[in-house]
């Protein structure tokens, strides 16, 4: 999927993912004990790592990091620039 967006854009691209941290890993995983939409989340968790490694293997590096949260909501946020981009 990285790729392909990365294929899509030219100067910048702007990735927003549910990270995989130990706090949202074990908060999924009690949801999921509970049966009802709204006690498990939906979201698919990515390692950092892992988005920064798609992106390096597509051409791209990550420029800045953000964070975005409210009381029920975390995502990071990547800025992504072609490899040959200062």
């Amino acid at each position: 999927m990285i790729r392909h967006l990365a294929s899509l854009a030219e100067k910048r691209l702007l990735i927003s993912f549910a990270p995989s941290t130990l706090y949202l890993d074990v908060l999924k995983r009690v949801g999921e004990l509970f049966p009802g939409p709204s006690k498990a989340t939906r979201a698919y968790l990515h390692p950092e790592r892992v988005i920064e490694d798609a992106l390096r293997d597509a051409g791209w590096r990550v420029a800045n990091k953000g964070f975005i949260s409210t009381q029920f909501y975390f995502a990071k946020l990547f800025e992504a620039v072609p490899v040959t981009s200062s």
